[in-house]
């Protein structure tokens, strides 16, 4: 079965499943690099070095993600415990206590620590979860909308200039509410060149916004939004309301 017949999920899922066999032969050095004296106990530290990779829970790993931490983990370990993070983020379960946060153990990271087979599976991730998360609205968790998850990739390293592409060229109703959502509330109010995240650093606003005001993509969206409204689909009174509004402005600039 060609992978263009797949949905969005099944896309994912496959990717998610290859990265466990990628990776399943990376074992972590012992103690761990996360602080034991204050962020995460000694028992805690040996329950995550000996789990199940695909079984630890998602509490246990955001204590490691977000604890004290050298400035680069050894890439072992980064590698040994990646498909846990690639899994649960694929769940909209975010091993952090900020979901743009989730990959910050690969930020210091360059392509010259990557083999080939596992650059390419990232890139393959990316691509699939932001497909993903085109395909479902709201953002199953708490809070996230569609920028953090742009802001999360941004702050790993990875590339997002093509996931805009392929955003642009979607044309379903979840695609279109998440673009409202980066239109009207990504940025912050009383500074619409700076994102409403904090996370979010200013080279990322700027690109989002120059993408936003290109004259193609708005008439992409405009057109879309155009059609979602005469289909009359099953849209909430606010979200109908917030697309009209989107759309006076979209063709008025």
């Amino acid at each position: 079965m060609e992978r263009r017949f797949y949905t969005p999920i099944q896309m994912l899922s496959e990717t998610i499943e290859n990265a466990y066999t990628l990776f399943a032969k990376y074992k972590p050095a012992r103690p761990l690099d996360i602080c034991t004296a204050c962020c995460m106990t000694p028992e805690a530290e040996g329950q995550l070095a000996n789990a199940n990779v695909r079984q630890i829970p998602v509490d246990l790993l955001a204590a490691y993600n977000d604890g004290a931490k050298p400035e680069k983990t050894r890439i072992e370990e980064v590698k040994h415990f990646l498909p846990r993070y690639l899994d649960l983020i694929g769940q909209f379960q975010f091993p952090t206590h900020s979901s743009e946060l989730s990959l910050s153990r690969l930020m210091p990271f360059e392509a010259a620590d990557w083999t080939m087979p596992e650059l390419v599976l990232l890139q393959q991730y990316r691509t699939d979860y932001f497909k993903h998360c085109l395909s479902v609205y709201p953002i199953p968790s708490f809070s996230d909308r569609i920028d953090t998850i742009l802001i999360m990739f941004w702050r790993a390293g990875f590339e997002i200039g093509d996931l805009l592409s392929i955003w642009e060229n979607e044309k379903n109703q979840e695609s279109v509410l998440h673009f409202r959502d980066l239109y009207l509330h990504g940025f912050d109010s009383y500074n619409p060149s700076k994102l409403f995240s904090s996370f979010g650093d200013k080279a990322l606003a700027e690109m989002l916004r120059n993408w936003l005001e290109t004259e193609t993509v708005k008439q992409h969206f405009a057109d879309t939004i155009e059609g979602l409204i005469l289909a009359g689909n099953d849209l909430a009174e606010s979200d109908l309301t917030d697309l009209n509004i989107l759309y006076d402005i979209l063709q008025s600039k």
